[in-house]
């Protein structure tokens, strides 16, 4: 399959990013907050409106593990909601940090040496 030669440019441009950047006290700080002010929007806030929505509008209200199949459901998919973007932060940083250590020369590997 042939990649457009726009999608070549911008990843090669996110490469240069990502092989040449560096955390100064002032970009940490600043990512530190935008990452708070995500996590508790996406983590509180919109599981917190899916409850109400759930069990005001939809009616799915009542105790989970009854006959009933609705307010499992709606756990369930708080539970997802809340959980969701905590692990998209963590598997993405992963995977940024692993991109970065191969760019710069590393292995993607845990660097060896040194007492554990």
């Amino acid at each position: 399959m042939k990649v457009p030669r726009r999608l070549l440019e911008q990843k090669e441009r996110a490469e240069r990013f990502l092989k040449d950047f560096e955390w100064t006290w002032t970009t940490a700080v600043v990512f530190s907050l935008a990452l708070s002010f995500f996590a508790v929007i996406t983590m509180a806030v919109i599981p917190s409106f899916w409850l109400y929505f759930a069990e005001q509008k939809l009616d799915w209200g009542g105790l989970s593990g009854t006959s009933d199949w609705r307010p499992l459901l709606r756990d369930f998919i708080a539970v997802n909601l809340t959980m969701g973007p905590f692990v998209t932060v963590v598997v993405l940083a992963v995977i940024m940090q692993n991109w970065r250590r191969r760019l710069r020369g590393g292995s993607a590997e845990r660097p060896g040496g040194g007492y554990r």
